[in-house]
């Protein structure tokens, strides 16, 4: 897949812990797909993918990747949503596999090289499985960890965002919807004008914005 500029960035980046807050339709699914493809296909791997919800992951990511592994898949487990590859010059596999966040404690145990959870501001107690499930999970492999979301008011997301400021390990990258040149200006310059103010930031400009316990922002 073609990948905009801005994409390139994130995916040059060689920070352990990357941090994706993004505007919508900026384009992270396809970042998403090909970092899972550039790793299964280097060398052996065990790559995690995590949605909100299983239906999600089925939905958002597990038709894409088929396609983009197309040719390299020595088996597609449907039920499970994973895939296994074959891998350039090599003799060994890597495992894809697609979750949802809601069933995150079945992963306790297991090893990782990659873990992408997508939509981080709409997981429910995330530190919590983050710490406690997925984070170990990367410990034998000093694996890597590529987070991706929109903003959803000042939760978890808008905490991990600034892990940056105090772990070397972390870095975090903000765009906007405008950051993807496959999009039409137009287009986002008409969900400006027919969405409210807070509502545009939030979800095309990606900007943190406490939108809970108000009433009426719109009246005028």
């Amino acid at each position: 897949m073609l990948l905009h500029p801005k994409q390139n960035e994130v995916g040059a980046d060689l920070h352990r812990f990357r941090v994706l807050r993004c505007g919508r339709r900026f384009g992270k699914t396809t970042l998403a797909a090909e970092e899972i493809k550039g790793l299964a296909l280097s060398k052996p791997s065990n790559i995690l993918y995590v949605a909100t919800t299983y239906q999600q992951a089925r939905d958002i990511m597990f038709e894409m990747l088929k396609n983009e592994l197309r040719g390299m898949a020595k088996s597609v487990n449907e039920s499970r949503l994973e895939i296994r590859t074959r891998v350039l010059n090599s003799e060994k596999d890597s495992l894809v596999q697609l979750r949802g966040w809601e069933a995150i404690e079945t992963e306790r145990g297991k090893r990782n090289d990659l873990i992408i959870p997508d939509e981080v501001a709409s997981y429910r107690n995330f530190w919590s499985g983050w710490n406690e499930v997925l984070r170990p999970t990367l410990t034998d492999t000093r694996g890597e960890g590529l987070f991706l979301s929109t903003p959803k008011g000042y939760n978890h997301f808008y905490d991990l965002c600034n892990l940056e400021l105090k772990d070397p390990d972390y870095k975090t990258f903000h765009f906007t919807t405008y950051d993807n040149q496959f999009i039409p200006v137009e287009e986002i310059d008409k969900a400006k004008r027919e969405l409210s103010q807070e509502q545009f930031l939030q979800e095309y400009m990606a900007s943190f914005q406490k939108t809970s316990g108000l009433v009426y922002k719109e009246f005028s």
